[in-house]
């Protein structure tokens, strides 16, 4: 495994092409006869030479279009099934696994070229629902145009509430994805594939989603969970406390960036403990330095000194 680079500290969002990169393509062709070398260059290049036009149609017909110039003979139906259940295709053994434990640490997403429909699949073979999806049936467009990937960071941006310069973008496929990435000035990471291209100009360069999220992880040193224990001597007021917490103090504190969740646990003694768990290191230190002291005045404002505050911070093991 590579050292961990510097910057990887600072991603607050990651985003994933989807076929052949955490979807087999290859091994889906071989549902519908496309098995040589020869053959998938072939349905590929009539794939980018659809895509590449300024005129967008669904992601389907593209596939219907492409498969059928390859392989004439297939029957119709069988054509059609398949490129309507593309979603479907098998994720690589590392991709589910490694998305549930990116979420951890940073926000996730997913950037296909395809219809909306195979996204859904998509999400559902994965098992882990993304903080950004986007589809290009939904851009009208399709990677690598500019048109695509101008409408993709505006999304992206917008969605996330994150920046361009902490997004780091993944991918197997030099030209549609991690070329124009670069371009628009995200974080580029390639994981190596069947048939990547070793040349590739990235940021970062990983042979497999489990090498990434060990990286993620050792850059951020994290996830990190600040645990802050209130005890109120007045039993009374114990409910409009846990009341507060949840309805203004939880809110206001996920909406740092780099909290990964909220949550207020209640033990038997009427203990209050909110729990935070931040992305890494610097989200914590962020959080510190933007609204910790805010966090405590808010406390004090509306219930006086009477309550005993206790912080604690310790790193989340096991979870990733």
């Amino acid at each position: 495994m590579s050292n961990s680079p510097d910057w990887l500290a600072d991603i607050q969002l990651i985003t994933f092409d989807v076929f052949g990169t955490l979807l087999d393509q290859a091994a889906a062709l071989d549902k519908v006869g496309i098995r040589t070398r020869q053959e998938i260059a072939d349905f590929e290049e009539s794939v980018r030479e659809q895509t590449d036009r300024e005129s967008w149609v669904r992601f389907s017909e593209i596939l219907k279009t492409a498969i059928t110039k390859v392989k004439p003979a297939e029957r119709a139906a069988m054509v059609g099934v398949f490129a309507d259940d593309f979603g479907r295709c098998a994720p690589y053994a590392d991709s589910a696994r490694a998305l549930y434990g990116m979420r951890e640490v940073v926000k996730v997403g997913l950037v296909g070229n395809c219809d909306a429909q195979h996204q859904v699949d998509v999400v559902t073979a994965l098992r882990v629902v993304p903080d950004v999806s986007i589809t290009s049936q939904e851009l009208r467009a399709y990677k690598p145009t500019d048109r695509a990937w101008d409408a993709i960071v505006r999304m992206g941006v917008m969605r996330s509430a994150i920046t361009r310069n902490h997004w780091l973008h993944v991918s197997h496929s030099t030209r549609s994805d991690l070329v124009p990435a670069r371009t628009k000035g995200l974080k580029t990471c390639q994981v190596r594939r069947p048939g990547s291209d070793d040349r590739a100009n990235v940021d970062l360069s990983v042979g497999s989603l489990d090498e990434l999220v060990a990286l993620l992880v050792k850059a951020k040193q994290g996830p990190l969970l600040l645990e802050i224990e209130n005890r109120h001597p007045d039993a009374n007021q114990r409910e409009r406390l846990a009341t507060w917490l949840l309805e203004s103090m939880l809110p206001a504190v996920r909406q740092v960036a780099g909290c990964r969740s909220a949550a207020l646990i209640q033990n038997d003694d009427g203990t209050l403990i909110e729990q935070y768990v931040f992305g890494g290191k610097v989200e914590h230190d962020a959080y510190t330095e933007a609204f910790a002291a805010e966090h405590r005045a808010n406390l004090r404002d509306e219930f006086g000194r009477s309550i005993e505050r206790t912080t604690r911070l310790s790193r989340v093991r096991g979870r990733i």
